[in-house]
C-alpha cells in the first residue's frame, strides 16, 4: 500500500451540539474565545479555559481558509481536538436558540 494522503475534508456526523458548546474553543485570526463562558483572549494552544476551567475538546476557526496553516499545526500538536466547522456550529446553535425563544 502506498503513502497515506491525509487531507482535511468535511465529514457529517450527528453530534450533541450542547456538548460541543461546553467544550469548544473558537479561534479568530489573533486570539480565541471559550464558547462556554465567552472568555476572550484565550491562548489558542490552551488545553482549558483560564476562566471557567472547561477542557477544550473541540476547536473551530471563524475563517477556515485563512487559518489552514494553524489548523495543520494544531492537528499535529493537539490531535485530541476535534475540528468543528464554525459556520455549521453557529447556524445550528442559532436555530436551537431561536426555537427556545419562539417555542
Amino acid at each position: 500500500m502506498g503513502a497515506m494522503n491525509l487531507k482535511f475534508i468535511r465529514v457529517y456526523k450527528k453530534v450533541d451540539i450542547d456538548h460541543i458548546k461546553e467544550h469548544l474553543i473558537i479561534c479568530g485570526d489573533l486570539s480565541a474565545s471559550c464558547s462556554k463562558c465567552n472568555e476572550l483572549n484565550v491562548k489558542m494552544d490552551s488545553p482549558k479555559c483560564p476562566s471557567c476551567q472547561t477542557d477544550f475538546l473541540y476547536m473551530a476557526f471563524r475563517n477556515i481558509k485563512e487559518n489552514m496553516p494553524k489548523i495543520q499545526k494544531f492537528s499535529e500538536t493537539r490531535p485530541d481536538l476535534m475540528l468543528v466547522d464554525y459556520e455549521d456550529f453557529k447556524r445550528t446553535s442559532d436555530a436551537i436558540k431561536a426555537r427556545g425563544i419562539l417555542g
